[in-house]
């Protein structure tokens, strides 16, 4: 993900958020984003919310770890992957960008 959509897409606008969902501390995510070097926003999701849950909710078996969203210009949401699928995912970033 850092590589291949935030540091390739960044200057066109595209954001890149990730959000822990289990319910991990602070410190422990911090460790996670300096071992890989992420220079995008992780955060903790707030309990709350359950925003995780919110995008997962359909599917069943095994968990559903990652879940990339892609949200487009108008806010609506253009791509949802149970799986990191690079090619689907470079592929809808370049389809919402493409959008005027």
């Amino acid at each position: 993900m850092e590589d291949r959509i935030w540091q390739a897409y960044k200057d066109e606008g595209v954001q890149v958020v990730a959000i822990d969902a289990n319910g991990d501390a602070m410190d422990g995510v911090q460790r996670f984003v300096e071992d890989l070097g992420t220079t995008y926003p992780i955060g903790l999701e707030d309990e709350s919310t359950k925003t995780y849950e919110a995008f997962v909710k359909n599917y069943k078996g095994a968990n559903p770890f990652p879940v990339d969203v892609v949200v487009g210009r108008d806010g609506k949401i253009a791509y949802i992957s149970r799986e990191y699928d690079p090619e689907g995912l470079t592929a809808a970033v370049e389809a919402a960008l493409a959008v005027d």
